[in-house]
């Protein structure tokens, strides 16, 4: 482990004890996302040790580089309809290059609950925005399936019946994700397509092409 992370990886367990139960706390080395977790403490999202990395960290990882922004005290929803407030703070070392991320989540389905219970007289019926979703698997090839397969499912048609524009455009949303930074991602999204990976690499320089300035 970089020693960065293993500065960071000592402070974890207390913590995560001074934060609570209903807060858990993951050291991601993202040197291998397929297997990042290296620390987690708490057990909100249910993940182990040597878990991958999840999509929406995929995404901003392929969105901002060495660059990209943390993200702060943003919602997502599990599987099971349990509501997490998250942020996602990424870890540097001395050339600025992103070695890590250091991940946390609170539960917080009975505070909403509750309040939900208080305001409920006040409320306006106001449609809230649907919160990003993000995928927290035993694997990384669990995080590929979801979102490749979350993408196909938008277009609401047959694989068969998809033209190359609509296969262009998939790959160029995944792209955008970050899944094909996965290992075999390019195996896994022809078979979906019913293309070969030829035809998935040839989408893929095309789709880079026109994202060059």
């Amino acid at each position: 482990m970089h020693p960065n992370l293993e500065a960071i990886a000592q402070i974890i367990p207390s913590l995560q004890m001074m934060l609570g139960s209903r807060q858990e706390v993951i050291l991601h080395d993202l040197s291998h996302v397929e297997s990042s977790i290296v620390i987690i403490e708490g057990n909100v999202t249910r993940r182990k040790i040597g878990g991958p990395a999840t999509d929406y960290l995929l995404k901003l990882l392929r969105e901002g580089g060495d660059g990209a922004d943390n993200s702060v005290n943003y919602k997502t929803v599990l599987p099971d309809g349990r509501i997490l407030r998250s942020s996602t703070i990424f870890i540097r070392d001395e050339q600025g290059k992103i070695i890590g991320s250091l991940c946390f989540n609170q539960e917080l389905t009975d505070y909403i609950v509750a309040k939900n219970l208080i305001e409920e007289s006040t409320a306006f019926g106001q449609t809230e925005i649907e919160p990003p979703r993000e995928t927290f698997a035993q694997d990384i090839g669990e995080v590929m399936e979801s979102v490749v397969d979350a993408e196909v499912s938008l277009l609401q048609k047959p694989v068969a019946y998809m033209q190359k524009e609509d296969k262009l455009g998939i790959v160029a949303r995944l792209e955008q994700k970050g899944v094909f930074a996965i290992k075999n991602a390019v195996e896994f999204v022809a078979d979906s397509l019913g293309v070969s990976n030829f035809t998935i690499y040839n989408y893929l320089k095309e789709v880079r092409g026109k994202a060059r300035p």
